[in-house]
């Protein structure tokens, strides 16, 4: 992997750039066709395995959490809050996983993989149900944004007449 691919990777794991911020560094520092794709092939990789590692630093959380050294009001703020999220989420029980492909899609601020994985822990969906729907919705906006990136490239060459 070079130099190239490994920034779109790393940009596609961070919380703050997700598939979204790697996508616009791939297009703006690539030249040739062959060059994006891989770029946005190691970015996708990046923004895919995000469940895998917010999963297990959840549970980290969880434990610590939870843990008997933990000061009683921060645990049981904790507890309150898991609680309320895992009731809300009986009314959404059947809708909820294509609702976490959608959030997760949209490529809106705060609403990537990192975002959908917390949701999903908070309301106490099913790991490998949502990690799937987390996954489609990577892949949802990829799609997105490629697409966007690629229309705006070419209006702008239009305009230009480049």
């Amino acid at each position: 992997m070079h130099s190239h691919e490994l920034v779109a990777f790393v940009l596609g794991v961070l919380p703050i750039s997700e598939i979204r911020g790697s996508a616009v560094y791939v297009f703006a520092t690539s030249s040739n066709i062959f060059t994006v794709i891989l770029g946005l092939l190691a970015g996708l990789a990046g923004n895919l395995i995000v469940p895998f590692i917010a999963y297990k630093i959840l549970d980290l959380l969880d434990y610590a959490f939870r843990s008997k050294y933990t000061p009683r009001v921060v645990k049981r703020a904790y507890l309150i809050i898991l609680e309320h999220g895992r009731r809300r989420s009986r009314s959404v029980q059947g809708k909820g996983y294509i609702a976490l492909s959608l959030f997760v899609g949209i490529p809106l601020p705060v609403t990537g993989a990192w975002t959908g994985t917390l949701v999903a822990y908070v309301l106490g969906l099913d790991r490998r149900k949502s990690i799937l729907a987390i996954e489609t919705g990577v892949l949802l906006a990829t799609i997105i944004v490629t697409a966007t990136i690629s229309l705006g490239i070419q209006v702008l060459k239009q305009l230009f007449l480049l």
